[in-house]
């Protein structure tokens, strides 16, 4: 099946049905967590920790799987432990339950951006895969988007039973991209370049031995850490406990955060094309590093300019989102080799996994211990790090793997992800 832009929308299509149901609970896992089960904010700020530390450890095995049984079957099985795990999460009480429980959720999302990337990877053409990427992230935050205003209606943090039906909602979700891929979408047979090859040989010890992967990971851990590692944790935290604004709120928080992404995704691909990758990375991760000045001021206003404050602090936020993960995947495709595809994809989730380790880490142990004016400045500090190592990055890449010069590839007539 090379290169099938109609598989490749209906694959988008799945991915932005499960990307609702998440956004229902995004929002309010901190809360669920610190208010509604009354575990407190220090052990709520651990708990992502602890996801972090199962999702690390499920990394390997998710590209090792990718690469060996295709993205497909894969993706359907993690979504099938997804909706289980994430239906189960309203009616289970206390620290340990929590962390079982929190185990299988973070087990069954694990494959579904690398697997979903990897499987766009056999639909369309390599000069394609950037803007597909970009529509599966446009798809995604368009999910969490929706689903943040609904949850913002329903949600109530002194009746647990609505987030019971949040989170069965986000079970059904999973069960419908999972029933996308079974019903309406094909393996990917091996395509003219070799982007799907299923069975092949590969080891980890391969992407180890590639030093721009390496980097590319460790730039990345340094990134999320300070960024995506704090927007669930950490902002959250800031936003209810020292700035004291609503939960409720943080719905219209992450909306915001959502529908930038949404109005930008497209543009600002087009208007970075002619920019290096890496630029383009030190951009998105820099952007963050005003989105928490700007959230760290919502501390100094009464309640409605510090509501005012985290809504545009994740607004700026998504700004950088738009960037870095279209970008961000498809540097990984264009360095991995066909074979070892998945396992370059899943090294993506790596750096989430373990940005995940340590940034709630960091945010519960300084926000919890009452230094949440410190936590700010560390972040702001950490993202404005990243941004500058970034640029370090473009001395391992070709001129073509920076995106500075075409590829061969790129001259061929591209495949439209969007229509036939």
């Amino acid at each position: 099946m090379p290169h099938s832009p109609s598989q490749a929308r209906r694959v988008l299509a799945g991915f932005a049905l499960a990307s609702l149901g998440n956004g229902l609970t995004l929002p309010f896992l901190y809360v669920y967590m610190a208010q509604v089960q009354d575990l407190g904010s220090s052990t709520a700020g651990w708990m992502f920790a602890w996801m972090g530390l199962i999702g690390l450890a499920a990394a390997p095995g998710v590209g090792a799987l990718l690469d060996r049984f295709g993205p497909r079957p894969v993706l359907v099985g993690a979504l099938a432990v997804e909706a289980v795990s994430i239906g189960s999460l309203g009616f289970v009480d206390g620290t340990v339950p929590t962390m079982a429980v929190l185990a299988g959720v973070v087990v069954g999302a694990s494959p579904l951006w690398p697997g979903t990337t990897t499987l766009l990877a056999a639909m369309v053409p390599v000069d394609g895969r950037e803007r597909a990427y970009g529509f599966a992230f446009l798809g995604l935050n368009v999910g969490i988007g929706v689903g943040g205003l609904v949850s913002a209606f329903l949600v109530d943090v002194d009746r647990a039973e609505t987030f019971q039906v949040l989170y069965l909602c986000d079970a059904l979700a999973y069960l419908a991209y999972a029933a996308v891929l079974v019903f309406l979408v094909r393996s990917p047979a091996s395509t003219e370049d070799g982007a799907d090859q299923e069975g092949t040989g590969g080891t980890w010890g391969e992407v180890l031995r590639d030093r721009r992967a390496v980097a590319l990971v460790g730039c990345g851990v340094l990134a999320v850490t300070f960024g995506y590692g704090q927007l669930e944790a950490g902002a959250t935290a800031y936003a209810v406990d020292v700035a004291g604004v609503p939960a409720t709120a943080l719905g219209w928080a992450f909306a915001a955060n959502a529908a930038v992404i949404v109005c930008g995704q497209v543009i600002l691909l087009r208007l970075t094309s002619g920019w290096r990758r890496t630029s383009a990375l030190a951009c998105a991760v820099l952007t963050w590093s005003l989105s928490w000045t700007v959230l760290a001021a919502a501390d100094l206003m009464p309640t409605a300019g510090a509501i005012a404050a985290v809504v545009i602090g994740l607004a700026i936020f998504g700004l950088g989102e738009t960037l870095w993960a279209p970008i961000v995947t498809g540097l990984a495709n264009t360095i991995a080799p066909d074979h070892l595809r998945g396992r370059y994809n899943a090294s993506l989730g790596l750096t989430l996994t373990l940005g995940q380790i340590l940034g709630p880490a960091l945010a519960g142990t300084l926000i919890g211990s009452g230094l949440g004016h410190l936590w700010a400045l560390v972040v702001i500090g950490g993202t404005l790090t990243a941004g500058l190592v970034l640029t370090r990055l473009r001395f391992l890449l070709t001129e073509a793997e920076d995106g500075a010069a075409p590829q061969a590839e790129t001259l061929r007539e591209p495949v439209d992800v969007a229509a036939e």
